[in-house]
């Protein structure tokens, strides 16, 4: 049976997610498509106002198009960004493991994923709240109504620090997916942030790529 570090139950499982579900994370192929769907919906979603950009405007069968466009390039863009942000660390975790002989899952890189996946959740609100909100942020001021201004102040604290949440939720399940010690868990952690620095660069192109081809802008979209 899995041996796997025991961690009590705390306020951060709003934040870290719960323990429990860090454990019932599986290897699974369906679970792993849904997290590449999952990750991909949101990076389009977020990349731009798909109401602004007129994404799904025009005729019924244009918008169907467009819908099912919309989903192939999330899947495309979500697997990418997964795998291409995950995989590595995995990898680098397994080293860690072997060198000190320690734990760590066979399949620690699909269970990352997932995670990866799952820290996701974080930035839904905050990003929904900033992009969809039909508030223009670069104009909010001391004229801006109250409900404005306290919105602003609390999203300026807030999204600074999301991505060390998610960099909490990657240690949790490293904590209780592995038995590597302390101080192997803070190297791969550090290691994931500046690895997801760089890859975030290569999936925001990518991004900027796919709306490209939903906007029928690039030279190969059917939309065209």
């Amino acid at each position: 049976m899995e041996k796997v570090t025991q961690i009590p139950a705390s306020p951060l499982d709003f934040f870290l997610l719960p323990v429990w579900l860090h454990r019932k994370i599986s290897i699974r192929l369906p679970g792993l498509l849904l997290a590449f769907m999952f990750v991909g919906c949101l990076d389009l979603l977020f990349y731009e106002n798909l109401f602004e950009q007129s994404i799904f405007a025009g005729n019924p069968g244009r918008m169907i198009l467009r819908f099912f466009l919309f989903m192939a390039l999330s899947f495309l863009v979500g697997a990418i960004d997964v795998i291409f942000t995950m995989w590595p660390v995995g990898d680098f975790l397994q080293m860690i493991g072997r060198r000190s002989d320690k734990f760590v899952h066979k399949r620690i890189s699909v269970i990352l994923m997932k995670s990866y996946a799952l820290s996701h959740i974080l930035f839904v609100i905050p990003y929904a709240l900033v992009i969809y909100s039909g508030v223009d942020w670069a104009q909010v001021g001391p004229v801006s109504t109250s409900q404005v201004r306290v919105l602003y102040a609390v999203l300026a604290t807030v999204l600074p620090i999301l991505p060390f949440f998610q960099l909490g939720i990657l240690y949790r399940t490293i904590s209780v997916r592995t038995r590597i010690q302390t101080f192997g868990k803070m190297i791969a952690v550090l290691a994931a942030y500046f690895w997801m620095q760089i890859s975030g660069t290569a999936i925001t192109f990518l991004e900027g790529l796919a709306y490209e081809f939903l906007q029928g802008k690039s030279p190969f979209s059917i939309l065209r």
